[in-house]
Formats: structure tokens, C-alpha cells, sequence
């Protein structure tokens, strides 16, 4: 068993170098399967004493360094330029004496890229982080314990990036998946907001056959957006159940269905399809073309989260927007879905190691969180004692705000939560171009699932 284990180690090397060279070279389109926890060691077991983290000397050759003295700090994140212009802007006017290269790969492949350059000592300083990299990488070591500088969060927030005795990251203001509304053309067209999902429904309806427009703009390339849409019918119909609340618990022993626990709730999210409100060709939009199709008043919703909300206001100055929740639960509560989705943490290996913890250190002070926040507005810091109001766009969600709180229900689905929410994602693409009915795609995810758990 070692052995296989071995080989099958040495096998995923391989083909992370792969791709790699394929990268450089421009070549291909396919990318390697990220790896997993498993592949990568084990969890101590009970009895067992954890290793005490070492992290290595650093080097006294100075590395990046202009000729002007600056040093070059670089930050690996899976969001674009344009989400990020108050983080820059901090993090230039708070250590100036500091360059900062901040290097985008796309969210789809962010998790195994980072993961290869990490095993080759080549990954950049400072690391955007979600839950689930953080769990494996501190099993790694290949990031560093910011227990100490984390302490001032709440309970959730540090939970999130916790292993072991430790904490690995500075969390980030929350995110969450919600409709904007384009106030103007519902006054225009004499639409009402809705208050139940029958409602919206029918604004879809008119939306469609009587004023003949599209009803929304949706970045369903994305097949993080399409599995988290169907997570938030599920949140409000099954996961906030008693049974449903230990669905990840039993998944986790082979014991949890996706066809015969999760089929029988998505009739409410297969209707955004049969009343086209998600539509085929949104398969192939990303959130910049959602975004803009929305800002130019071609739709009348946008599927989006709290970091969109800047980039909506840019593309048009005037449009006056609201926020509405997908749907609610049965007494009529509305639910959203989100949480803690990414924190910073810092590269064992990187070439300054004190200063990337300085940093991320500064992010974790009110003042930074109120930068992050700056970039996500709509969102909420998890630093104890720091409240800051959003704007009157995001009043249609204040109750689901403050319901239970966010909370992602992929995120207790294990250490392979990550990759099973892609599973789900990739099938759930599939019914909307047609491809195969819900039911169908639900079978297969869990013929995949259960492969995936036990390969690993």
C-alpha cells in the first residue's frame, strides 16, 4: 500500500511538470487534476503528536530586489486586476518601500497550479487562499501558522483556516452569491420586486414573452456559479434540516446520495432553466460579460456576490441597483449562501518570508479589513468589533444577512470538497445546455464521487 501510494505520488509529480513545461511552451487546453490531501500525507491520528512546524532559515542573499532598493513581494490570487484596486492601493501607500506583483490565475485552475509551484519551491510570497487549499497545505507545512495574528477574528473566520493547533490564514471579508436588480427598468417597466419565488417567476414570464427581453445575465462558465445556485435552493430546502444538516458528515462515509437525498429539493432551481432565466449560451459567459450585459441595461438581473458590486457601478456610474436573495425557505425566510471563501497566507519557501507576514499582518488590523472591505463592499468583516454599513443596494438581503449568518454548504463536504463542488458544477452545466436531465447528472456525480473517494 505504501508503495502504490508512492508511485502515485511520483505519477502526479510528473504530470504537474507536465504541465507546467505545456503552460510555458502555450500549448493545450487540459489541465492536471489538483491534488489532494491524501496524496499528500495523512492527519495525525489519535494519540499520534503532532509535528512541531520548522519553518526553513531564511536566506541572507537578498532576492528580488530592484535597483532601486524596492523589494518585490508577489501575491498569487484568483481574482482580476480590476477587483483588487483599494487592496493595491493600501498595500502601496503602507509599505512603500515594497513593489507589489500580484499574479491572477483563473479560479478553475488556480488550486493546481499553486499546488505545483508550491512542491517546486517557485509559488509567489503571499497566497490567496480557500478553505480547503489552507487545510492541505498546512498539512504540507508549505504555509505558514498566523496563529498570532489572527486571534482579534471571530470563532468562524479562524475555524475556516484552521489545522491542527494552528491557524494558516488572515481571513478576508465574507462573500456570498445574490441578484442584483436594476431598480430603473423595474420602474420602467411597472415590475414589482418580488417577495416569494411564485413572484419572480412571474416577472421572468413578462420579462421574456411580453416586453421580449432576457431576464438575467449569468456567468454560468463558471461552474462554481451554476453548483452554488442549486446549493441555494438546497440550503433553504434540505441542508437546513436536521438530516440534511449532516449530509457532508454521512457523504464522508459513503452513507449520503446526491441522486436520492439532494434530487427531490431541486425542482424550484430547475425552473431558473425551464423559465429561462439561466439560458445556454450562459455557459460559455464569464462575470465580465455578465456584468456588462447587465450594466448596459440588456438585462435586468445580475447573478453576482458583494465583489461585483464595484466593478456594476464603474461599467454604469448611474444604474441604481437593489439586491434580492434566489429564493427562501418555506415560511418565507430568505436564505443566502456564502461565507469565508478565502483568506492570505503566507509561502514557507517564498524569498521573504517576514515581510509577506508583516503584511498579511497589516490586512488583518481594522484599517486593512476596511480596505478589503472597500473591494467587496456589500460584504462583512469577521474582525471582532468592526462593523461598517453597507450602502441602501444591499437592504433586500439584510434579513438573509442576518438570518443564520452565511454559510456554504460544499464547504462540509470534506477535504474533497473542493473537487466534488466541481463535479457537481461540471453536471449541472450539462442540464443547462441540454445535455442531460437533473436526475441524470445527479447519478453521475455520485458515480464520481465515489470514485474520487476512493482513489484517494
Amino acid at each position: 500500500m505504501k508503495s502504490h501510494k508512492l508511485e502515485k505520488t511520483f505519477v502526479s509529480i510528473i504530470l504537474q511538470f507536465a504541465f507546467i513545461i505545456c503552460m510555458l511552451a502555450g500549448c493545450g487546453s487540459s489541465y492536471p487534476k489538483p491534488t489532494s490531501i491524501a496524496s499528500l500525507g495523512a492527519a495525525p491520528r489519535t494519540g499520534e503528536k503532532e509535528a512541531t512546524f520548522e519553518a526553513p532559515s531564511d536566506d541572507s542573499k537578498p532576492k528580488n530586489v530592484e535597483e532601486n532598493g524596492k523589494i518585490t513581494i508577489r501575491i498569487a490570487t484568483w481574482y482580476q486586476e480590476e477587483y483588487l484596486g483599494n487592496l493595491k492601493s493600501y498595500l502601496t501607500r503602507t509599505f512603500p518601500d515594497v513593489t507589489f506583483e500580484f499574479v491572477y490565475i483563473d479560479k478553475n485552475h488556480y488550486e493546481s497550479i499553486i499546488d505545483s509551484q508550491l512542491s517546486y519551491r517557485e509559488a509567489p510570497d503571499i497566497l490567496y487562499v480557500d478553505q480547503g487549499m489552507a487545510r492541505k497545505h498546512a498539512l504540507t507545512r508549505y504555509i505558514t501558522p498566523l496563529t498570532d495574528i489572527t486571534q482579534e477574528f471571530n470563532r468562524y473566520s479562524r475555524e475556516a483556516f484552521t489545522y491542527g493547533n494552528e491557524i494558516y490564514a488572515v481571513p478576508n471579508t465574507s462573500s456570498y452569491k445574490c441578484l442584483y436588480y436594476n431598480k430603473g427598468l423595474f420602474e420602467k417597466y411597472g415590475l414589482k420586486v418580488p417577495q416569494s419565488y411564485e413572484e419572480f417567476l412571474e416577472n421572468a414570464v413578462y420579462t421574456r414573452e411580453t416586453l421580449g427581453m432576457k431576464v438575467c445575465s449569468a456567468a454560468l462558465k463558471d461552474y462554481a456559479n451554476i453548483s452554488e445556485s442549486a446549493q441555494a435552493f438546497l440550503q433553504a430546502s434540505y441542508f437546513d434540516t436536521e438530516e440534511g444538516s449532516h449530509f457532508g458528515e454521512r457523504l464522508g462515509y459513503g452513507r449520503a446520495s446526491f441522486y436520492n437525498d439532494l434530487y427531490p429539493y431541486l425542482s424550484d432551481w430547475e425552473k431558473l432553466i425551464t423559465y429561462e432565466v439561466f439560458r445556454p449560451e450562459m455557459y460559455t459567459m464569464d462575470q465580465k460579460a455578465a456584468i456588462q450585459e447587465f450594466a448596459n441595461e440588456e438585462t435586468f438581473i445580475l447573478a453576482g456576490g458583494p465583489e461585483d458590486y464595484n466593478r456594476i457601478k464603474v461599467a454604469n456610474p448611474d444604474i441604481s441597483l437593489g439586491t434580492m436573495p434566489f429564493c427562501g425557505t418555506a415560511d418565507g425566510t430568505p436564505i443566502l449562501i456564502g461565507g469565508c471563501d478565502c483568506g492570505f497566507a503566507v509561502n514557507t519557501y517564498g524569498d521573504h518570508r517576514q515581510l509577506s507576514k508583516e503584511i498579511v499582518t497589516s490586512l488583518a488590523s481594522a484599517e486593512g479589513q476596511r480596505e478589503l472591505w472597500n473591494d467587496r463592499v456589500g460584504s462583512m468583516s469577521y474582525l471582532k468589533g468592526l462593523t461598517i454599513a453597507n450602502p441602501d443596494t444591499f437592504d433586500g438581503i439584510e434579513q438573509a444577512l442576518k438570518h443564520k449568518g452565511l454559510f456554504m454548504p460544499y464547504y462540509s463536504w470534506g477535504e474533497n470538497c473542493d473537487n466534488i463542488n466541481m463535479i457537481l458544477g461540471k453536471e449541472l452545466q450539462r442540464v443547462l445546455l441540454g445535455k442531460e436531465t437533473t436526475n441524470m447528472a445527479l447519478m453521475q456525480v455520485d458515480i464520481k464521487v465515489k470514485k474520487l473517494l476512493k482513489d484517494e
